[in-house]
Formats: structure tokens, C-alpha cells, sequence
């Protein structure tokens, strides 16, 4: 979700992928902690769980370079715009959504999600203190893995790496209130990125074959998940990313993989649609929404629990509840939108967006 303003090419599928994984992320958020916490929560909910925040590390990973950094000059301006795309937006609003006081502000800086709960903040904001850390592994895992000479095919130790990582971060015993700064997460997190970066090429391979090829494979990965939902059956948890959570890690891996390749299946189908089979149908919206991820994330939370979704659960009951999620999860992504772009335009910086010049400090030393 941390996004600057780049010139590169932007790939539109991951784009489109955003925007599907961005809109779980905040129907997600239609589940009180008593659901989530209670061990019985709607099977949607323990759905978009089991896929949203691995997807989002994992397109992460389909967007970041991978060039390795040589020396400790391009260390500092890693490092510098990394903080100030990531850490920054995560400081400065976790102390908006919170009453100041310096028991806060150090809970704030411990940076887990339990730590951030104790503030009355905006819980959900650990996203941006696990993917600062996890950026960091991925960046040192970077330079340490060898490159092919003359390719710029990712190696295969990618994926080893990726695996060591996510066994540690599972395996590390839990801490009641959570590791500094969601350490323990940031290793799954790390290997969720590096996976996206060593499967980029194969994915964009895959986007490329016929309709019925991508139809089949959507079909196949929502069957398959379909299947293995009912084949554990109350074994299905909530897998909660976020305190490190993940019921039964084989089940957690096997939901993360089949939901998050049906939806940049889907992503691929949206964007063939758009080019060829229906001219009518326009992506520029799904894009716009994927390539804003970052202010509807940190905007849309307080609206969504305190506003929206008791307005319309007042209106659909019973059955209708799912109308009542769907509804307030549309018009609060719609006015975070709104309230991003003026945010964008007047504070860039509050949504982790600055300039060259900052972001390299020259400015600053010029000065």
C-alpha cells in the first residue's frame, strides 16, 4: 500500500489486483473484534482473512525494485525514503486517531497491533509497522542473494529464503503484547514479498494466454478453495495476520495461495476484458482505486465501524447483513477516495507521497 509518484510504466494487472484486494481489506473491516475474537465469525469474513493481508505483501512484492544496494550511500536513501513513505504516514496517523499522551506515544512506537490497541487508535495502522520492517529484510535478503549475470530473472533462493523466513516468524513464541513492531509478522510478511518478486515473471506470463485458459484456472483455484473450506470444515479460523495468528499454519498457507492466484486471475480477466473482449468496459476507475490504495486505507476504518455500517445494518437485518457489509464497505471506500485525493493535493505527505528532492534529502543538503 506505501506508494510514491513514479515515472516507470505501471503494470495495470497488479493495479486491478489492488483495487479487489483493497476492497476485501475494507469489507473485512465490517467485522467487529468480538467476531473476530469470538471463534465463530461469518464464513466471508474467515474467507477475506484467510486471503487480503498475505495478497497485500505479496503484490508488494510484484512492485518494488530489486536492485541491491552497494554501499552505505544508498543504504541511508533507502532507509530515509522507506521511514518517510512508510513510517511517517503510520506515526502521524495513529496519533490522529488517538488522544495524545505519552503512554500512547509509546505504545505507538512499540508499533504491534496489540501495543496499538492499548491507545484506542486505529489497529488496523500495524499494517504500515510490519511492512516497514519486512521492507527491510526483503531489501538485506536482496543484496545478499546472488544475481544473475546478464538476466534479470530472480533466483531461486528467493524462495528458500522466503520459506526460512516464514517458519521463523510462525514459530517464534508469542509475546503478549506482541513483538516491537510487529518483528514476528514482518518475517511472513518479508517472505509473502519476496515470493511476488521471484513469481512476477510467471505471473506475466500467465496473463497472456487465452481467455479460456485464465477462466479455467479461476475456476480451478476457487473450486480448490472451495473444496479444502469444506474439507476442514470448523477447523476454518480466522487468520489474524496481525497478532500472528494463523490457526493451523499448512491450512493458513493453503487458503493465502489458492484465494490470492484467484484473485490476480481475476485481475488478468478484468483487464483482458477492458482491452478485448468488451471495449465498452473501463478499468480507469478499478486503476485509479488500486493506485490509491494507501489513503483509503488510512481514512477509512473510523468511518466505516462508527458511521456507515451501523447506519445500514439499522436498515438490512437478519439476513440482509451482507447488504449492510457491502453497502458501507462501497460508499466508505467512495468518500475515502474523495477525502485521499484532497488530502493528496494539499498533504501529499500525510499518504506517504513526497517529492524527489525529499525523498533524497538533496534539498535538505543544499541547503
Amino acid at each position: 500500500m506505501a506508494e510514491t509518484k513514479r515515472r516507470r510504466k505501471r503494470i495495470e494487472i497488479i493495479d486491478i489486483a489492488k483495487c479487489i484486494t483493497i476492497f476485501m481489506v475494507v469489507l473485512g473491516h465490517t467485522a467487529t473484534n468480538d467476531e473476530l475474537l469470538g471463534g465463530n465469525p461469518p464464513i466471508l469474513v474467515k474467507v477475506l482473512y484467510a486471503i487480503h493481508m498475505p495478497l497485500f505483501f505479496f503484490l508488494s512484492g510484484l512492485s518494488i525494485s530489486t536492485k541491491p544496494l552497494k554501499n552505505w550511500s544508498e543504504w541511508k536513501s533507502f532507509l530515509r525514503k522507506t521511514v518517510m513513505t512508510i513510517g511517517i504516514p503510520y506515526l502521524v496517523w495513529a496519533l490522529i486517531y488517538c488522544t495524545f499522551n505519552f503512554d500512547n506515544l509509546g505504545w505507538i512506537m512499540y508499533g504491534s497491533w496489540r501495543a496499538l490497541g492499548k491507545t484506542a487508535t486505529v489497529t488496523s495502522l500495524w499494517y504500515l509497522s510490519c511492512l516497514l520492517i519486512a521492507r527491510i529484510v526483503v531489501q538485506i535478503v536482496i543484496c545478499m542473494v546472488p544475481h544473475k549475470k546478464g538476466s534479470d530473472d530472480p533466483h531461486i533462493a528467493y524462495v528458500f529464503v522466503a520459506a526460512i523466513l516464514m517458519i521463523i516468524g510462525v514459530a517464534l513464541p508469542e509475546i503478549e503484547i506482541g513483538y516491537p513492531w510487529c518483528a514476528d509478522v514482518a518475517l511472513v510478511a518479508a517472505g509473502c514479498i519476496l515470493l511476488g518478486i521471484y513469481f512476477k515473471k510467471g505471473l506475466l506470463k500467465i496473463a497472456v494466454q487465452k481467455g479460456w485458459v485464465l477462466f479455467a484456472l479461476l475456476i480451478a483455484s476457487v473450486g480448490a478453495f472451495a473444496g479444502v473450506t469444506i474439507l476442514v470444515g470448523d477447523d476454518f479460523g480466522v487468520m489474524m495476520m496481525c497478532r500472528g495468528g494463523y490457526g493451523n499454519p499448512l491450512y493458513a498457507l493453503i487458503f493465502a495461495l489458492l484465494g490470492g492466484f484467484a484473485v490476480l486471475i481475476l485481475a488478468m480477466i478484468v483487464k483482458r476484458m477492458a482491452d478485448e473482449w468488451l471495449p465498452i468496459f473501463s478499468v480507469t476507475h478499478m486503476l485509479y482505486m488500486g493506485q490509491h490504495t494507501m489513503g483509503i486505507f488510512l481514512i477509512h476504518k473510523p468511518m466505516l465501524q462508527n458511521i456507515w455500517l451501523p447506519a445500514f445494518q439499522k436498515i438490512f437485518t437478519g439476513g440482509a447483513d451482507i447488504v449492510a457489509r457491502l453497502l458501507a464497505t462501497i460508499v466508505s471506500i467512495l468518500i475515502s477516495l474523495f477525502l485521499s485525493q484532497i488530502v493528496e493535493y494539499y498533504i501529499p505527505e500525510l499518504i506517504g507521497i513526497f517529492s524527489k528532492d525529499k525523498l533524497t534529502g538533496r534539498r535538505t543538503e543544499a541547503n
